[in-house]
């Protein structure tokens, strides 16, 4: 069982902490009967279009905490209007003199998210990490308003025990010529 030795790994110090990606509230429950320890943190895509407020509140009553990926949408991703491109974010930054990264960044934060936002640019990566948390509650209540869409739909949703299926893996790899199989993620 994979939990079971990543606790094997922790107990020895090879690491020091674990957690997992994309679980239910359901599916860590029962990961974690029978005396398994809790994942330090579920990270799962949360941003304001998709802000997971029912699972965010179920892992707060697990005492784990949510690590936010593309915490600031992905605007290309479908070539929409959403994430720090759309009109709602821009109205919010303009309302609060802050970027509409710092807009997204900050919704989740309020929320106790864990972000961790993506950057190779220098002056972005400064601006993302240099603010003040500022957003008022008619702000963050306009935020909450908005269409919820999970940007990044696969026909499976990657992690969990769904994703980790017998069934699911064969589905997802792909024979070489030299006939061993090679995961296709």
């Amino acid at each position: 069982d994979t939990w079971k030795a990543l606790m094997q790994e922790k107990k020895v110090g090879k690491v020091r902490s674990i957690g997992v990606s994309n679980f239910s509230a359901q599916e860590i429950k029962d990961m974690t009967e029978g005396g398994a320890e809790l994942p330090a943190v579920n990270q799962v895509e949360a941003h304001v279009f998709w802000n997971q407020e029912k699972l965010r509140k179920e892992m707060q009553e697990l005492g784990v905490s949510v690590v936010a990926y593309s915490p600031l949408g992905n605007s290309g991703f479908h070539g929409e209007k959403s994430g720090i491109s759309s009109d709602l974010v821009g109205e919010v930054a303009k309302e609060s003199g802050l970027t509409p990264a710092q807009v997204m960044l900050n919704y989740l934060i309020n929320k106790d998210f864990i972000v961790i936002p993506k950057s190779v640019t220098p002056a972005r990566i400064d601006g993302n990490a240099n603010w003040e948390l500022k957003l008022s509650d008619k702000q963050m209540a306009k935020l909450d308003s908005a269409p919820q869409k999970r940007l990044t739909d696969f026909p499976f949703r990657p992690g969990g025990k769904f994703f980790f299926s017998q069934e699911n893996l064969k589905m997802m790899t792909k024979k070489l010529n030299d006939g061993t199989e090679m995961p296709i993620l």
